[in-house]
């Protein structure tokens, strides 16, 4: 029994002095030192100057900036493309109104045209709904288009015929039909109206002339 004692404590001396050989080599060895993270500015652990901090927070003002100035373009564009659209639509929607009443104005004045008595009763009513119907339109700015012994205007007369006339020079109109009507600048209806073509005389002058160019073409 002594003997089996004494070998397993030799045993454990040869392993505990081999721990202590190795744990003594490994504090013998020197440690690796951690290599350095490079820094931003390439420089290794130095810190950024001032002057490059101020370049940095300029770059960022100059940003930002930039930013905040297109976005207040875009904000101003955005409100005057609203306010023409507004505009717009005010303005289509009074076109509208107001073409709806120009027949009602028109079938009013045909029937003072055709009124037996001015004094009646009833048509002075008549007369007074028409005064007031145009007055109305007028203060939205619709104004009658002056037709009868103007210069003929493609841009707000219709011509619906051509006739000879010796009171009323050529190109000039000598007839309205229906009155035209514009609001500001907007033409609303133009004039239906009746053309001179001058006197007969002339005029068979020119019929005969285009006559003979036509011959004498062929």
């Amino acid at each position: 029994m002594t003997t089996k004692k004494t070998e397993k404590t030799e045993l454990e001396r040869k392993l505990e002095a081999e721990l202590a050989a190795r744990e003594q080599q490994r504090r013998e060895e020197p440690s690796p030192e951690p290599s350095p993270e490079p820094s931003p500015s390439g420089r290794g652990s130095e810190a950024p100057s001032v002057e490059e901090l101020l370049d940095t927070a300029v770059a960022e003002r100059d940003t930002w900036k930039d930013q905040c100035l297109r976005a207040r373009a875009d904000l101003d564009n955005y409100r005057k493309r609203t306010a023409r659209e507004m505009e717009r639509v005010r303005k289509t929607a009074s076109e509208d109104l107001v073409r709806d009443l120009l027949p009602v104005i028109d079938n009013l004045e045909r029937a003072l045209a055709h009124a037996p008595d001015a004094t009646d009763g009833f048509v002075q009513g008549v007369q007074m709904v028409h005064k007031q119907l145009c007055e109305a339109l007028a203060s939205r700015g619709v104004e009658p288009i002056p037709s009868h012994g103007e210069a003929f205007d493609p841009h707000v007369h219709e011509a619906l015929a051509q006739q000879p006339s010796d009171e009323f020079p050529a190109d000039t109109v000598m007839e309205e039909w229906q009155r035209g009507y514009r609001m500001g600048e907007l033409l609303l209806r133009p004039s239906r109206v009746v053309v001179s073509s001058g006197p007969a005389r002339d005029a068979a002058d020119a019929t005969a002339e285009a006559t003979e160019e036509q011959q004498s073409e062929t």
